[in-house]
C-alpha cells in the first residue's frame, strides 16, 4: 500500500486563480480547536497568531471535510475550476 503523503504527491492540481474557500474570520476568532486546521489532510488551513484562519486553497483536495468539522458553519465552498485530479481516488 502507498502511503498517504506519497498518494497525495501523485495528484495533479489546475489552481482556480482566485480561491474557491471564503472564510468568515470574525466566527474563526471565536473558535478554540480551530478543528479545520487538524483534520485537513492537505494543510489548506492555518491558524494565525491573531486566531484567524489563513487559507491556502491550492492545496484543497476538495473533500468537504472542513465544511462539515467547522462548528461555526464558517466555511464557504465552491467547486474550483479545474481543482484537483487524482490518480488514487
Amino acid at each position: 500500500m502507498i502511503p498517504l503523503l506519497k498518494r497525495l504527491g501523485l495528484n495533479t492540481y489546475d489552481v482556480d486563480s482566485t480561491s474557491h474557500i471564503q472564510v468568515d474570520t470574525d466566527k474563526c476568532v471565536q473558535c478554540v480547536g480551530k478543528p479545520c486546521t487538524i483534520s485537513c489532510p492537505a494543510g489548506t488551513y492555518e491558524a494565525s497568531p491573531d486566531g484567524k484562519i489563513i487559507v491556502h486553497y491550492e492545496r484543497c483536495l476538495e473533500c468537504g471535510g472542513a465544511l462539515v468539522i467547522c462548528p461555526y458553519g464558517a466555511i464557504k465552498f465552491r467547486f474550483p475550476n479545474g481543482g484537483v485530479k487524482y490518480k488514487y481516488g
